[in-house]
């Protein structure tokens, strides 16, 4: 039997990207320092939910680097009946059952912080979520983590549910992982961007027409978030360090171009994609002095780096490969 004991450490990362500490004092009028996302580190593995029970080397997640690693105790349990519990937990932590108030992970955290060590983590780390989300800051930057809680689940599979042999359980985890650890890597940016390109086409307007159609009904996964007031708008093109917006309306033209925006947001982890609706705030584009559709703005903290208005989607991959030179 395994008696070796295995350092059990809780992985802290901040969802609002710095931004719940810069403005808490203002909004609250107290500080928080983070909305945690957190994953449990041991056996040299960093488990964590993410549209699906994961495992990867600590530190090499969607989420960079932890700004606080905090020591829970140890562990005499084996990893082969850690990672048994897991598959037997995976029915409650898939991609349907994500909920980011009330299911999420740190709540997985916890379950798994009780079975190693016989105590849960930070109560006020379960529990920050729903009570800073409930607030106007909390709504101001929830489009924030749902685009980062989006990217983690496009980029999972959900396999813990599947059969698993019973003999040699570590390797039949690690196996299953495999194939989530090398979904999780990096994407080549310009590439992707490049094999975007919109070819000239030779179908019928008829056909070309039922291909958007269809297009539109199947993007259903996408990174973009809406931002609906003016505040809404400040606070987030302030805090980004890059960012793209589409103002739109429901015309054709903007229909057209905006299942290409929301193709390109899957791609490009690395800039939040936000959308107006222009003749739902129509405040905004007044005050941007915005008349044409669809217009695109491409921020740096908050700072213009260009701007343009048209319906062409190569004119779109152009610029935006421009600003990421």
């Amino acid at each position: 039997m395994d008696n070796q004991k295995h350092k059990v450490i809780l992985n802290m990362y901040d969802l609002s990207q710095g931004m719940a500490k810069q403005f808490s004092p203002m909004f609250l009028g107290k500080q928080i320092e983070a909305i945690w996302h957190t994953g449990i580190v041991v056996y040299g593995k960093e488990y964590y939910f993410g549209g699906g029970i994961c495992a990867q080397p600590p530190k090499s997640t969607i989420y960079g680097y932890p700004i606080e690693e905090r020591e829970l105790g140890e562990t005499d349990k084996p990893q082969h009946e850690f990672e048994s519990f897991l598959r037997d937990i995976s029915f409650n932590y898939t991609m349907e059952k994500y909920d980011l108030f009330t299911n999420n992970c740190n709540n997985f955290t916890n379950e798994c912080a009780l079975y190693l060590v016989g105590k849960g983590i930070p109560e006020n780390i379960i529990g920050l979520p729903k009570e800073f989300l409930n607030t106007q800051l909390g709504q101001m930057l929830k489009p924030i983590i749902v685009q980062i809680t989006n990217r983690q689940s496009e980029a999972q599979t959900e396999n813990f549910n599947e059969p698993q042999p019973q003999q040699q359980p570590s390797q039949s985890f690690q196996n299953m992982n495999s194939q989530q650890v090398n979904q999780m890597q990096p994407q080549p940016q310009q590439p992707v961007l490049l094999n975007l390109k919109v070819q000239p086409s030779h179908q019928s307007q008829q056909h070309q027409q039922i291909a958007i159609s269809n297009q539109q009904q199947q993007i259903t996964n996408t990174n973009v978030a809406s931002i609906e007031d003016w505040d809404m708008f400040f606070c987030l093109i302030e805090s980004s360090p890059q960012c793209i917006i589409n103002f739109y309306t429901d015309s054709e033209d903007c229909k057209t171009i905006k299942q290409q925006f929301h193709k390109l947001s899957l791609n490009l982890c690395n800039i939040n994609f936000y959308d107006v609706n222009c003749q739902k705030a129509r405040i905004i584009a007044d005050s941007l002095q915005i008349n044409e559709f669809p217009t695109f703005i491409f921020y740096e903290y908050g700072q213009v780096k260009e701007r343009w208005t048209s319906n062409n989607q190569n004119t779109l991959i152009d610029n935006i490969q421009q600003q990421l030179k």
